[in-house]
């Protein structure tokens, strides 16, 4: 007998995961456990006899000679089929995209890859055998492609998740179910839940960035703890998210959404007992002391600081400057020469003005190139503090919308960011500076 199983909190990727591995190994039977998110539930509720799946119960697991493990490695995730691993005559197959942890399972197939999503990993093989794939099946696995991925936003998306998208559209995958299951509207329950959360959250500095943390005891589950900590974490606005839910007295669930490529979600969880990617984790542990796993959990984050960016770090130094008396000829001269776009104004060492490449072509539109820049320099010069952070800078730029900004230390011009330097933080560090 073969069966395919999944971690003990079945998500999109997990459920679609295991249809695909069933597709490549047929004849295995889907075992689900019983922690299902309610977009999963509410979805099989009308898909269970088109994608057929058996409960721990139903399965006689002495029979079993080959398991076939999805979106999971890690053996305290496994529930009901740990005692599968290592039982003579049992074959172990395993898919994932997770990093590797310390109890991960060794098993004779171990296929492991670092995209977005396990399904990808899964789909690739299918389109590699020529395994044909209908509109629901294409329909489903986008649901676990788009899930795992943030619909391909998450930092661990790869192009290999994009590429495996694009063959399910192209196999029928259909966008209205997508919607549909991707952006449910939250139960009364999941909405008053939320509200509570919005307004106990403990919000704390991390480095540069603001992380929240909330805990909560509750008499029994509430269905959906994943939607409700993803939309927090879209409303809150900070870097990352982690909450902690004592569900009765035997049991806590934690939840985590990362919003900055800075802050492992996945890692941190993992650390405590749960597991996940990057930019999402979970994990159901089997303690009673919810207020201990969020001291736990707060201690993991915190040793785990990001990397501190400043404005220094990125900044061009030193700054080319002009005086009030230079005249527009020349700053042109120096613009295109250098390729710079603008040029800082500085009288007696004090920053009084900038002058942009537009200012020069205005001036020379109106024949005032010999003309000194002070004549009609932007004077009102938005700059910053050198220990300020790339993000800071951003917004000055956004909100005020220049293209580039002095960096002073104690009044003095110490350097310059640009747009350029910016766009290499946001993209990346080899990004064009363009």
């Amino acid at each position: 007998m073969e069966i395919v199983v999944t971690h003990d909190m079945t998500d999109f990727d997990a459920l679609a995961a295991t249809v695909a591995a069933e597709k490549l190994h047929p004849g295995a039977t889907v075992v689900l456990g019983r922690g299902l998110g309610i977009e999963v539930r509410d979805y099989l509720a009308l898909h269970r006899d088109r994608f057929a799946t058996a409960l721990p119960d139903d399965v006689d697991l002495s029979a079993v000679r080959h398991l076939i493990v999805v979106d999971v490695r890690r053996k305290s995730r496994l529930g009901d089929f740990v005692a599968l691993l290592g039982r003579p005559g049992v074959r172990v197959t395993v898919y994932d995209h997770h990093p590797a942890a310390d109890d991960d399972i060794v098993g004779e197939g171990v296929v492991v890859d670092l995209v977005g999503s396990t399904t990808t990993l899964l789909v690739e093989r299918m389109q590699e055998r020529g395994i044909p794939v209908d509109e629901m099946e294409a329909t489903l696995f986008a649901l676990g492609i788009h899930a795992d991925t943030g619909s391909l936003t998450y930092a661990g998306t790869t192009a290999r998740d994009a590429r495996a998208l694009g063959f399910l559209l192209e196999h029928g995958a259909s966008v209205p179910v997508l919607r549909r299951y991707l952006a449910p509207a939250l139960s009364v329950q999941q909405r008053a839940l939320l509200a509570d959360l919005l307004g106990a959250l403990q919000v704390e500095r991390l480095g540069h960035l603001h992380v929240a943390f909330v805990q909560r005891d509750l008499p029994k589950a509430v269905s959906g703890f994943a939607e409700v900590i993803s939309v927090l974490a879209e409303l809150s606005g900070h870097s990352a998210v982690f909450a902690v839910f004592g569900i009765g007295k035997t049991r806590v669930q934690v939840v985590a959404r990362s919003r900055s490529p800075l802050i492992d979600a996945g890692a941190r969880v993992t650390e405590i007992g749960g597991g996940g990617h990057s930019g999402a984790a979970s994990g159901m542990l089997k303690r009673g002391d919810a207020r201990a796993v969020l001291d736990e959990l707060r201690r993991v984050v915190f040793a785990h600081p990001p990397a501190a960016r400043r404005v220094a770090d990125l900044m061009s130094s030193p700054v080319h400057t002009v005086s009030p008396s230079v005249p527009f000829a020349e700053v042109a001269r120096s613009l295109a020469s250098s390729g710079h776009t603008g040029v800082p104004v500085l009288r007696d060492g004090r920053l009084v003005g900038i002058v942009s490449r537009s200012d020069v072509e205005r001036a020379e539109r109106a024949g005032r190139l010999g003309l000194p820049v002070s004549s009609s320099m932007s004077q009102n010069v938005k700059s910053i503090d050198v220990e300020e952070t790339p993000e800071r800078a951003l917004e000055l730029m956004t909100e005020h919308d220049v293209g580039r900004l002095p960096v002073l230390r104690q009044g003095h011009l110490v350097g310059i960011v640009t747009r350029s330097d910016l766009r290499r933080v946001l993209y990346g560090e080899t990004a064009r500076a363009s």
